[in-house]
């Protein structure tokens, strides 16, 4: 199988995982590493990468500090872009027109404005490209996905507990008056769009995933971070309330916190159909009859004569667990490969999105921002996307 020439443009927290995975995939033959590309030179420094990469071989590969010097310099098949959101500087546009493949790590941009031309770019030039949603690789989710696709979803409960230092351990260079130094990017409202879109964004676009759905509006209020706190804590909201409305009629709620200090992490993740109820334990349950031709007279009935059904009548395994990290190493690569195999072998049914595709998933937290600045106003997703009422919120 020819191996697919590839380059990797960032090198930091995120990079460095996406390297691992390449440098994986290299060692099954896979591909070729041809170039890497970072602003800084310390994020080059090969002793470093092998400290977080240890199998990464640099024989062959190219250095670079400036995108277009290497885009014009190597030949490479497809770019891995893991650049942070607000520091996008058209790169994407000028590789899709050179006919590169695109792989872009979310967020793509923080400004729709930047966002639909790569878009064009991409589309214009008929290249493949796929957004980086690796938990849409998970097999457990994948068999959420499975089971809801001849369901009708009524509710989604999502509530992600995390901690603001889980997010603040990426080690992304900051240039002086570009952001704070003393610590990193995602802590910084400018840098990071708020942690709803640089975080928040994968559990919203998993809801869209499993339902195979649109989000078409948005509600959001946030708590923010007081004054006295963000020079040592970031800028950032202490907890996210975010509701969305589904095309296909369904509600979604996503909670998401970032306290100091707490240093407890959880998920709990509810998905309601008509007749059902997908809850994440040891194993992936269904709760339910699962019956279409139910009496409802008849259930009446059982709780009227204290007749409830038991437990293991109403509960089905979809999935066996243990449940590995949906967001750790293995779905990391495993989108990567699958990127690769479906341009070397076109096969584009392995791409479980495109760049296009994802921009539904940006734009719902990028309004989800807007929403909670103007008081939870329920905001219309193309109106967000297309209305001059919202331009202003669009630009870079």
């Amino acid at each position: 199988m020819k191996k697919l020439k590839i380059a990797l443009v960032g090198v930091g927290q995120r990079g460095l995982q996406h390297l691992q995975a390449l440098s994986d995939l290299k060692d099954e033959e896979l591909i070729s590493i041809q170039a890497l590309v970072d602003p800084f030179k310390e994020n080059l420094d090969n002793e470093k990468i092998k400290s977080y990469v240890p199998n990464y071989d640099e024989k062959g590969v190219k250095y670079f500090n400036k995108f277009n010097e290497m885009v014009d310099s190597v030949n490479v098949d497809a770019i891995w872009f893991v650049i942070p959101p607000n520091q996008h500087k058209n790169e994407i546009i000028y590789a899709a027109e050179k006919g590169i493949a695109i792989f872009a790590e979310k967020p793509q941009s923080l400004f729709l404005d930047e966002v639909f031309p790569m878009a064009e770019a991409i589309e214009k030039n008929n290249v493949p490209s796929i957004c980086g949603f690796q938990m849409e690789y998970d097999t457990w989710y994948s068999k959420v996905r499975s089971y809801l696709s001849d369901k009708e979803v009524s509710s989604i409960m999502m509530i992600n507990c995390g901690a603001v230092e889980t997010h603040g351990v990426k080690h992304t260079i900051i240039n002086k008056n570009d952001g704070p130094q003393d610590r990193i990017w995602t802590a910084d409202r400018k840098w990071s769009g708020t942690s709803m879109v640089e975080a928040g964004i994968h559990q919203t676009d998993l809801m869209r995933y499993w339902t195979k759905d649109e989000i078409e509006w948005v509600s959001a209020n946030y708590v923010e971070r007081p004054l006295h706190l963000q020079e040592k804590e970031g800028d950032n909201p202490i907890a996210y309330h975010v509701s969305y409305g589904l095309k296909k009629g369904g509600i979604a709620n996503l909670t998401l916190t970032k306290p100091a200090g707490v240093f407890f992490m959880e998920r709990y993740d509810y998905i309601l159909t008509t007749k059902s109820m997908i809850k994440f334990e040891k194993d992936l349950k269904v709760y339910g009859l699962g019956n279409d031709d139910y009496d409802i007279n008849l259930g009446r009935e059982h709780f009227k004569n204290n007749n409830i059904y038991k437990k293991e009548e109403i509960e089905n395994i979809i999935a066996k667990g243990p449940h590995n990290d949906p967001m750790g190493k293995e779905n990391t690569k495993k989108i990567s490969e699958n990127f690769i195999k479906s341009i070397v072998e076109d096969k584009p049914e392995l791409r479980n999105n495109s760049f296009e595709s994802s921009i539904n998933s940006l734009s719902a937290v990028l309004a989800a921002n807007v929403s909670a600045s103007l008081g939870g106003e329920k905001i219309n997703i193309k109106e967000f996307e297309r209305s001059t009422k919202y331009s202003k919120f669009r630009k870079k």
